[in-house]
């Protein structure tokens, strides 16, 4: 497997933010079957602590054709790089709020119209890299957010973009596939064959076909897998009780 470039580790994605309508029962599936720790912050808003990846969030209130997850960069100064993206190409979704005990944010949509955002929260502890857990790659612990996969109708646009941006690394492995890399915490894969799921969160665990059965037990819903590819890894997808598309990553 071809090595992506490393990105500067200047602007990682440092939070992932997953739409949970059905926030109390999203937060008891995350919490039992992946060692996610809960943490409550408003009504609509869950803090989330996995094993191992960036800090999360569950989300409720979420309007229909939102993305099911919308990963946040780290940024020093969140009105500047908003200033940037939007010379860049991209557009402003959600102008800078502030969220307390968090930080500032923002949300902006990229050339593609696929949704991201900006914060300037920094995560307890830094973010350890973590490789996409396939192949000879160290693999993180069981219930990770390990990997990220985000729409980009033009992955050389997008890698210009966010390289531009963000100093992100970014290398053509398959067709209709560039890996990116941020340098530090999680790195992914743009992908320009389903513009209908924009973007999409893998989970690490150590058995895609265990745990996808445990999924279903616990209402959850299988969309795919278990897909193995020999020698790279394996693959599962589901819905959580709120009816949000996730990944498994699996050996």
């Amino acid at each position: 497997m071809p090595k992506v470039p490393e990105g500067n580790g200047e602007h990682p994605v440092s939070l992932v933010v997953i739409s949970a309508n059905n926030l109390a029962a999203s937060g008891e599936f995350y919490s039992r079957l992946f060692g996610w720790q809960l943490q409550p912050m408003s009504a609509s808003l869950t803090g989330v602590v996995a094993p191992a990846g960036p800090i999360g969030a569950l989300r409720s209130n979420i309007p229909d054709g939102f993305p099911a997850m919308v990963p946040y960069v780290r940024v020093s100064d969140v009105e500047a790089m908003l200033d940037r993206v939007v010379t860049a190409g991209g557009t402003i979704e959600q102008a800078p709020w502030s969220l307390p005990g968090v930080g500032k944010l923002a949300r902006f949509k990229d050339p593609s119209g696929t949704i991201y955002g900006l914060t300037d929260a920094v995560s307890p502890g830094g973010l350890p890299r973590i490789p996409m857990p396939v192949g000879p790659n160290p693999k993180p612990p069981a219930g990770a957010i390990c990997h990220l996969e985000m729409h980009a109708a033009d992955g050389a646009a997008a890698a210009r973009f966010f390289g531009e941006l963000f100093g992100w690394g970014t290398l053509p492995t398959m067709p209709q596939y560039m890996a990116f890399d941020t340098g530090a915490g999680v790195a992914g894969i743009f992908q320009s064959h389903t513009p209908t799921t924009p973007a999409l969160a893998y989970v690490y665990t150590t058995d895609v076909d265990a745990k996808l059965a445990e999924i279903e037990a616990a209402g959850g819903k299988r969309t795919g897998g278990p897909m193995r590819m020999p020698g790279f890894g394996c693959f599962g997808y589901f819905k959580d009780p709120s009816d949000t598309s996730m990944g498994l990553i699996g050996p």
